[in-house]
């Protein structure tokens, strides 16, 4: 699975979503892509790792940074994305007054923080690729 590749559109939504007004499903999907994006680089590393069947941000985050470097701004990412990842979902309608142009927008920098760090920090090695596609004996 291209986890990757499949970023992309929840991060086109919650672009969308935020230029129509839909705060809330605009921060739901960037919180989608940064899952994907982090996914990205765990199932590359380790793809039956019990990290990539739920949404745990910054457990994915700690167990990357194992290999890849560490930064606070992706943990603290990591763990506002998981707040929200459920937050925005199901959100109680109180809770919706929450869910402004504004923080749409930081989610989207966010998710565009945790793109850079995929594609800067946690670059496939040839060493990783090596390791991922020799077949086992």
């Amino acid at each position: 699975m291209d986890y990757y590749k499949l970023s992309k559109e929840p991060l086109k939504a919650a672009i969308s979503n935020k230029e129509h007004g839909l705060y809330r499903m605009s921060v739901s999907m960037s919180t989608l892509a940064i899952d994907l994006l982090l996914k990205s680089v765990l199932y590359r590393i380790e793809p039956t790792h019990d990290l990539m069947m739920g949404h745990n941000h910054a457990g994915i985050v700690t167990f990357i940074e194992n290999i890849y470097s560490k930064k606070d701004d992706v943990r603290q990412t990591a763990k506002l994305s998981r707040k929200y990842f459920k937050d925005s979902r199901y959100s109680r309608s109180e809770n919706l007054s929450v869910f402004t142009e504004e923080l749409a927008d930081k989610f989207i920098s966010y998710t565009k923080l945790i793109k850079d760090y995929v594609d800067i920090d946690c670059q496939a090695t040839l060493n990783d690729l090596q390791k991922k596609f020799t077949k086992k004996q």
